[in-house]
């Protein structure tokens, strides 16, 4: 569904400085695929080269098999960026407004604030809305592009720990629901595991490094149910993810 082939990406300053090299990534469809790794080490770049935002220095990005174009793809900020003179319903409309080939309706975006658990507040104002309310906001209207991939930028982050384990559960219920294919950044990594097929650990830019990113298949059942954290698969696994971010043998 969606590749990077060998990518690489240099910011031109008054020098060069290179970001990422020789990156390849893939996510097939309808899996939920998270990449983790410290501050700085370029998981928003990537993620701005997804969004065509940046063009690569070298290697290709492909959406379905072709050069990815404006548009394929619909993209989640950390923030939830909800305008807060629109009602709620307002909110996830605009997508519908932005593009005019959208053929999304009202009707579907009223479905999706029910299915979220926020029928009651679709003609509220954002200010009225508890955290995880508008980020669940936030979600359905970038549903609302009617993109089959999105991508998700830190989407929980600014969470408290106890509405970020509801978030990924619900994420998990409405991903089932639609089909979606889901890219994830997350600095969680319990985040990244619960929710993911394939996590990729990405390391900063060194001249030299063997490969920027690496991915590690996480093979826990699904439906994923909460006891599932703590199993010694689960714990297992979140091992494995931080001796690879640290580097550690």
């Amino acid at each position: 569904m969606l590749e990077l082939q060998s990518v690489d990406f240099s910011f031109q300053q008054d020098q060069e400085k290179r970001v990422l090299s020789e990156v390849s990534l893939s996510v097939a469809p309808n899996q939920i695929v998270s990449v983790v790794g410290k501050s700085g080490c370029g998981k928003s770049t990537l993620f701005k080269l997804c969004t065509t935002e940046l063009t690569p220095t070298r290697g290709a990005i492909r959406f379905q098999g072709r050069e990815i174009q404006l548009g394929d793809v619909a993209y989640m900020p950390q923030q939830d960026l909800l305008l807060p003179w629109q009602t709620v319903l307002g909110n996830v409309m605009l997508p519908t407004k932005l593009d005019e080939a959208n053929q999304l309706t009202e009707e579907h975006g009223r479905r999706w604030l029910e299915k979220a658990g926020l029928g009651d507040v679709a003609d509220q104002l954002p200010h009225q809305l508890s955290g995880g309310m508008k980020q669940r906001a936030a979600f359905i209207r970038t549903l609302m592009t009617d993109s089959d991939v999105l991508l998700l930028d830190e989407p929980f982050g600014a969470l408290d720990y106890f509405t970020q384990k509801e978030m990924q559960e619900w994420l998990l219920t409405l991903w089932m629901a639609t089909n979606k294919t889901i890219l994830v950044i997350t600095h969680n990594i319990e985040e990244a595991l619960y929710l993911s097929d394939v996590v990729y650990v990405m390391q900063p830019y060194r001249p030299g490094q063997s490969e920027q990113v690496t991915p590690i298949q996480i093979d826990l059942p699904r439906p994923r149910e909460e006891a599932v954290r703590y199993s010694r698969e689960f714990i297992a696994y979140k091992r494995q993810l931080e001796e690879a971010i640290y580097e550690k043998n």
